[in-house]
């Protein structure tokens, strides 16, 4: 089968690998698609560290069951992963904290994940149930989005809310969060460079949507007062973006740092002008069995739009092209599929 092995920093290359062969209580998946995640290209910029190449990458897949040594796993259903495989047992994983397990490892990070024809589910976490099976109304276009949509419920459970938000980025998260913070009935404000997704913003309900000149900073203060309740950066969390959320909220209000940072990348706070400014400083990241469970049942009831979300595909023989595709920020969501 190909496959997308990310070889080390910078090295990312197509291999013909055997197909995966299965001992008791394994499960084979056949990928239908497999969604290009930010933190795959931070991974392949070296900008994180929480992968151990050479690996196969993708965790936000879409697959049906070819082969199982599993008895509770059936040959044809449609399955997507929660791809961190922890032990179980744990405090951590005892109160759904799987994320915070010391042998936790990740499909697509540490073991062999979505970028592939084929993809083996070991018996270890069909058993901890990060197996997800879905109903077939559930197509693979919107069943990849299940792992980044509990990602993003997560980050609204957790987030301390009011009446506005603004959201920096208007990449798949910050699209999801859009329509969750509209359905929770919050103004809400995008700020995304690109034209092509701040369009596709106002397609999904954002009241407004700016670039990130100093002018459309002015704009958002102006219309809000004085800055918003809360700002969610879904973006990469890098210099501009922290001096951009300091800029939109207002004084006590809530900033999560949900995206991404380089490595290295450091927060400088003169802690007095803090104290006094009441900021609620946060970061979520990844997502709980529950919040998983809970994208499955919106994903069930068709409550998002995900049409404009997925927007470029490449065959896996292609990937080189895909990466290069998401890291120019191309369309919004790129994926690869057989």
């Amino acid at each position: 089968m190909k496959a997308i092995v990310f070889e080390k920093i910078q090295q990312l290359r197509i291999h013909e690998k055997p197909i995966p062969t299965l001992t008791a209580g394994d499960v084979l998946i056949k990928m239908e698609l497999c969604g290009i995640c930010a933190s795959d290209l931070a991974a392949l910029r070296g900008d994180v560290s929480d992968y151990a190449p050479p690996v196969v990458m993708g965790h936000e897949l879409a697959g049906v069951v070819v082969e199982s040594r599993h008895p509770e796993v059936k040959i044809g259903e449609r399955v997507t992963v929660n791809p961190m495989l922890s032990c179980g047992v744990c405090p951590e994983c005892q109160n759904d904290l799987d994320k915070y397990c010391n042998t936790i490892e990740g499909i697509g990070h540490d073991i062999d994940g979505g970028y592939a024809e084929y993809m083996r589910m070991p018996k270890h976490g069909v058993e901890t149930r990060k197996l997800i099976r879905v109903p077939d109304s559930v197509p693979p276009e919107e069943l990849l989005f299940l792992e980044p949509l509990g990602c993003c419920l997560n980050a609204m459970r957790e987030t301390f809310f009011s009446n506005s938000v603004a959201i920096l980025g208007a990449g798949p998260i910050g699209l999801m969060l859009t329509q969750l913070t509209k359905r929770a009935g919050l103004a809400t404000y995008v700020f995304e460079p690109q034209v092509h997704r701040r369009a596709v913003a106002e397609t999904l309900g954002a009241d407004l949507t700016f670039d990130t000149s100093p002018e459309a900073v002015a704009h958002l203060q102006d219309i809000t007062r004085g800055g918003v309740d809360t700002v969610i950066s879904a973006t990469t969390n890098n210099v501009s973006a922290i001096a951009l959320a300091f800029d939109l909220v207002r004084r006590g209000g809530c900033i999560n740092f949900f995206g991404l940072a380089p490595d290295g990348e450091t927060l400088n706070i003169n802690l007095e002008e803090f104290h006094y400014a009441g900021h609620k400083l946060m970061a979520s990241w990844a997502f709980s069995r529950s919040s998983l469970e809970e994208a499955k049942q919106l994903l069930i009831e068709k409550t998002l739009n995900f049409e404009p979300l997925l927007t470029d595909r490449f065959p896996i023989e292609e990937g080189l092209a895909a990466f290069d595709n998401a890291a120019a920020g191309l369309g919004v969501k790129t994926v690869v599929h057989p």
